[in-house]
């Protein structure tokens, strides 16, 4: 019974020595791994066609989700997530949100982003990465309340890294 015991510590020290030695660089994602990227958009002055122009009270809101998206404060971009299960993806834009101050009105308008998902393998640790490719944007739906989006034009047709805007609002 002895050696039962002994021979059973040996191949659970054995498996436990192995588990722990085998991990190699490749199985573990390292934090500067590129990953899907979010589309950025910068918010310019239509009047001067150059200048940044930071939308007052900003909420940003997918059409299917109930709750705006985080976007914290805006300085003259918002980087927001695009689906990668789908072709496009419609958000909400409206200025003017903060419920509080009853001077101004909330407007919202409606774009559509439309793309072509395709993956990119990264590692075997990290997995795929989407690219958006050939990206559009359909034309502004107003709403009830007006456009205060003036203007929209693409800058980057691919949406595979987060170095510069892909998208310019002009408003």
């Amino acid at each position: 019974m002895r050696i039962y015991k002994y021979l059973l510590f040996l191949v659970i020290t054995t498996f436990f020595l192995y588990s722990n030695t085998s991990c190699e660089r490749d199985d573990i994602c390292a934090e500067g791994t590129p990953t899907t990227s979010f589309l950025i958009i910068k918010f310019i002055d239509f009047e001067s066609g150059s200048d940044v122009k930071v939308p007052p009270g900003l909420e940003v809101k997918a059409t299917d989700v109930e709750t705006p998206f985080p976007i914290g404060t805006v300085t003259e971009s918002i980087s927001i997530p695009l689906k990668s299960n789908a072709s496009f993806t419609d958000y909400e834009l409206t200025i003017n949100s903060d419920t509080t101050n009853t001077d101004v009105t909330p407007n919202t308008d409606i774009i559509n982003i439309q793309y072509t998902p395709t993956e990119e393998y990264v590692s075997s640790a990290c997995g795929f990465k989407i690219n958006y490719q050939g990206l559009t944007i359909s034309p502004v739906d107003p709403g009830n309340d007006g456009n205060w989006i003036e203007n929209i034009t693409i800058q980057r047709e691919n949406v595979n890294d987060e170095t510069a805007a892909h998208v310019f609002i002009f408003h």
